[in-house]
């Protein structure tokens, strides 16, 4: 199908914007009127510059307030809807968007909306137009797309049909039910846009939180399906607002964009199976059954005296190297880490202060099948030489620049271990740690929608809900995901901390111990430095959870931070920052648990920023 994207949805000037959709490889656009307004070029040249870049300009929007009106008061609605139809013809578009009447002087009264959308429809036949008619989800009086139906059933006219807007339906808890008597070939044009679930103003929840489908919680791919399954052939049309794409860069907005419309074909090709309509759906090799995690990567000087003495204080033993790389390859039972001297590049093109976490390896069934789907999905390949050395896995580059390699599981013929010459004592014998437990990676603000993309479109992992912390130095929000088999856990982190020294990539890497006490204890007598837990978190431990004196006592001994469920609890403790780049967090589940040791987050973030 067509795709499109609206440009109110990216930031910039009218020129950037086009010029970005069209690198982006969209179809079409949506004009917004703002837009237009605001640029120097006339309507005739912004539509010979969509042809030159291959766009078609496949709606005008917004029409605001045109129904509802006091009839004395109504002349004036057609008078500005005739010189906008004038624009409309200059630019050669034919449909336009209608919102339903949000003015508090909205007249409540569903046969005069009707009786005022059928004089829409008779200028709009005038200049050869129709009329996409939408409720707003903070509509006056229509603000549900039952209603917005219904007025344009009884205004009976063939220039108006109906808007379908995802966020709009879904925001007020409707569904694709609420289009079962709607014939497809009314619904004039479909705008998509997804959201997280918040408890807010609709208007604010909308204005504030849009964002492409895929990076939200709402059932998007159920409702667009449904229409076309009900016969619309129509654009599927991006329409997204949101304090991110205010300030991302718009070539970036509109990848995500576009990959947000691949993956959303290929969800509707899955749900619409045998009955799926005739149309062409993005049909890329299948997400992989299972992601794990293998191993992170650390990128340090040839001379390290940091990554090497904290590996092998942690108990991890040197056990490997790499056959034709300068990597070695460190062990502690099924937790492993690469230690690289290699140039790495950086998606700013500027060198890091080393050491840091440049890449992750994950394993999965079919590793040629994933990296075909990437590019199928236009995310970058990790191209670049490391040195005058290429990446030896097939490798994929996150929005923020992490290398994320691919691996087959252990044994199999693109397994990761293959390219290393052991070295004694055999890996068998090394440590008893269980292996990665979860990864936080630390993004700017503007990416976090970005890089949630990746890691749902290309593995399939699916978002938790977003947490929010306060720290020192600012908000923290954090969204956690998971595939749906395999043991990888990503959390999202994104901070308003401006900081010029604010981590970003991998900011923590977690292992999982089978006893975390004996572990930090043996860490610490090794001299690995790790969190100073303040006093006053085990006070208020012991009036949250009842634990046993002694036992307490020994959680402060350590410096353990302790959370309980339900279900289990969760043992875990921090390193220091390590070169203001990353941590190192250990832990241990016990029983069900399944979270992250959120009440101590607060006082990690507190106590990393003190040093």
């Amino acid at each position: 199908m067509r795709k499109a994207i609206a440009t109110v949805s990216l930031s910039g000037q009218l020129e950037d914007k086009l010029a970005a959709i069209a690198a982006a490889r969209f179809d079409g656009i949506e004009l917004f009127d703002n837009d237009l307004i605001a640029a120097t070029s006339s309507p005739r040249e912004v539509a010979h510059r969509c042809r030159d870049l291959g766009l078609s300009i496949e709606l005008f929007q917004p029409l605001r307030d045109i129904e509802g009106w006091d009839p004395a008061r109504f002349e004036p609605v057609r008078r500005r809807l005739r010189k906008k139809f004038a624009v409309m013809e200059e630019l050669g578009v034919h449909t336009a968007l209608a919102c339903s009447n949000a003015l508090p002087s909205a007249i409540d009264d569903l046969d005069l909306s009707a009786e005022q959308l059928h004089a829409v429809g008779e200028v709009a036949h005038e200049h050869g137009i129709v009329i996409a008619f939408e409720a707003l989800a903070w509509g006056r009086h229509i603000d549900r797309v039952g209603q917005a139906w219904e007025a344009v059933r009884r205004a009976d006219h063939p220039c108006i049909g109906l808007a379908v807007d995802t966020f709009h339906i879904l925001s007020r808890g409707d569904g694709p039910q609420a289009l079962a008597e709607v014939p497809g070939s009314r619904i004039l044009y479909m705008q998509i846009a997804d959201a997280p679930r918040l408890d807010m103003n609709v208007l604010s929840w909308s204005r504030h939180f849009r964002c492409f489908p895929g990076q939200g919680n709402l059932e998007v791919a159920a409702l667009v399906s449904a229409v076309v399954e009900a016969g619309y052939r129509g654009p599927l049309s991006l329409e997204v607002f949101s304090d991110v794409v205010r300030t991302a860069h718009p070539r970036q907005t509109a990848l995500d964009g576009m990959r947000s419309l691949l993956h959303l074909e290929e969800e509707m090709r899955a749900l619409s199976g045998a009955k799926r309509p005739r149309v062409d759906l993005f049909d890329p090799p299948p997400l992989p059954a299972r992601v794990d995690a293998g191993f992170v990567e650390f990128a340090v000087e040839p001379e390290d005296q940091i990554v090497r003495p904290l590996l092998s204080a942690l108990g991890f033993t040197h056990v490997g190297e790499h056959a034709t790389r300068p990597v070695q390859w460190w062990r502690n039972g099924e937790a492993h880490v690469c230690v690289t001297t290699l140039p790495v590049p950086d998606a700013e093109e500027a060198p890091r202060s080393r050491p840091f976490v440049s890449a992750l390896a994950l394993i999965t069934d079919d590793v040629q099948d994933v990296a075909t789907r990437a590019r199928a999905l236009l995310w970058p390949e990790v191209r670049k030489a490391r040195g005058r050395y290429q990446a030896a896995l097939p490798g994929i580059d996150t929005p923020d620049g992490l290398h994320v390699f691919l691996s087959s599981p252990g044994g199999h013929a693109q397994d990761w271990r293959a390219g290393y010459t052991p070295l004694e004592p055999a890996a068998e014998e090394v440590g008893d740690w269980l292996g990665i437990d979860h990864l936080t990676v630390s993004v700017p603000a503007d990416r976090l929608p970005s890089e949630q993309s990746f890691y749902r479109t290309v593995f399939g992992l699916q978002a938790g809900e977003i947490t929010e912390f306060i720290q020192p130095s600012g908000r923290l929000r954090s969204r956690p995901l998971r595939p749906a088999a395999g043991n990888l856990r990503v959390i999202l982190s994104a901070s308003e901390d401006n900081r010029d020294n604010a981590a970003r990539g991998i900011e923590q890497i977690a292992f999982a111990c089978p006893d975390v006490e004996a572990a930090v204890r043996r860490a610490r007598a090794a001299g690995v430095r790790f969190l100073d837990v303040p006093e006053n978190y085990y006070v208020d431990l012991d009036s949250r959870v009842e634990l046993e004196p002694e036992y307490l006592a020994r959680l402060r001994e350590c410096g353990l931070l302790y959370d309980r469920d339900d279900q289990g609890a969760f043992i875990h403790a921090y390193t220091q920052v390590i070169n203001g780049a990353f941590h190192i967090e250990l832990t241990q589940r016990i029983g069900g648990y399944d979270e992250y040791g959120a009440p101590a987050a607060h006082v990690r973030l507190a106590a990393h920023e003190r040093g």
